[in-house]
């Protein structure tokens, strides 16, 4: 929930007023220093700020300096205790998700001819969850679905995570069958190989499956444990030629 300080009512400050409390407890400091440090100067004598902002009459320009203050310097703790008030970054969000809810071992690598994008070439029998590849070597990534659903899948260098395409044509979901499944896929249905020519290091690719394409998280949400929906994950370290 994204408050709009402007207007934010007696309960959004008064809920704010129980963050501040709490963390002022665990950090064994006051809410008034919490309320100094956000203000930049000691509060003026006189004025019962204490007491306004516990019954949710604090003005709204300083709940807003509060609420920035704890956001930047507390939000872990501020989080865990009203997440709505303080909701952590999307982006943190689905990285402490995949954290803990990654399934490893059922999304690998298959390498292809550098000559012919026909012809798969495993590089052993067996391929295992973390794989090394070369700048501009040409692979595909294989899923084992137990059952049909809907995919999406992404990509993460340097701890930003890339939408990947899933079709040749663009398209970032596709319906897929039980069994095995190489990914992405041309219009044809045909593999479509992926070729990473400029970023060497190590890569992360995340690959969903929910039952329904609605079902699939959205980037600007922040996933839930009871969503149900598997993420799978795999570790590839791209090594310059």
């Amino acid at each position: 929930m994204n408050i709009n300080w402007k207007t934010a009512t007696k309960a959004d400050r008064a809920a704010l007023y129980l963050v501040a409390r709490a963390i002022a407890d665990a950090a064994n400091t006051s809410v008034e220093a919490i309320m100094e440090q956000a203000f930049g100067h000691e509060l003026v004598a006189g004025t019962d700020y204490l007491s306004n902002f516990r019954s949710g009459t604090i003005g709204r320009p300083k709940a807003k300096l509060i609420h920035a203050w704890i956001a930047e310097h507390h939000l872990s703790a501020a989080n865990a205790v009203d997440p709505n008030l303080f909701p952590k970054p999307h982006t943190n969000a689905w990285d402490e998700h995949l954290n803990q809810n990654a399934i490893s071992g059922r999304l690998k690598l298959v390498r292809f001819s550098q000559s012919s994008f026909g012809l798969v070439e495993r590089a052993r029998e067996t391929t295992a969850s973390d794989e090394t590849i070369k700048l501009g070597e040409p692979f595909c990534l294989q899923l084992s679905c137990v059952d049909a659903g809907y995919s999406a899948a992404f990509q993460i260098y340097a701890g930003k995570w890339h939408s990947l395409p899933l079709v040749s044509d663009g398209s970032l979901t596709i319906q897929l069958e039980a069994g095995d499944q190489l990914l992405p896929i041309a219009a044809d249905a045909k593999p479509d190989p992926i070729v990473e020519r400029h970023d060497a290091g190590p890569h992360k690719f995340v690959v969903l499956i929910a039952p329904e394409r609605d079902a699939l998280p959205k980037r600007d949400e922040v996933p839930s444990a009871s969503d149900n929906c598997e993420w799978h994950l795999l570790s590839v370290q791209v090594d310059a030629k």
